[in-house]
């Protein structure tokens, strides 16, 4: 299968692996990832699985990592450019941010 027959599901599994870049970088928002993570092992039940699997919360930590990093932003702008056919830049990051804040996703 290649990215022309599942893009969105290539999409996922690479953004999948720049969120781990991006906790292997220790960037953290409101103490999203690593912090949160670690409250959770030691307190099982303080979130929910849903938490740290929502896709929607991934992108806007990958986003938001990616207009601080910017080995995260190359990754980023690469599938983002086969996956939506579009030119990444800082413009589109802050639409993406902005659509998934006003849909109530925080961390």
């Amino acid at each position: 299968m290649d990215m022309a027959e599942d893009s969105e599901g290539v999409y996922n599994d690479v953004m999948e692996l720049i969120r781990e870049e991006a906790i292997e970088k220790k960037i953290e928002y409101d103490g999203y990832y690593r912090i949160k993570w670690e409250e959770e092992a030691e307190n099982i039940m303080t979130f929910n699985k849903e938490y740290f699997e929502n896709k929607d919360r991934r992108d806007l930590y990958v986003f938001k990592a990616a207009l601080d990093d910017k080995e995260i932003f190359q990754l980023l702008h690469y599938i983002w450019n086969l996956a939506k056919g579009e030119d990444l830049n800082e413009n589109i990051l802050h639409r993406e941010i902005y659509a998934l804040e006003e849909k109530g996703v925080s961390f």
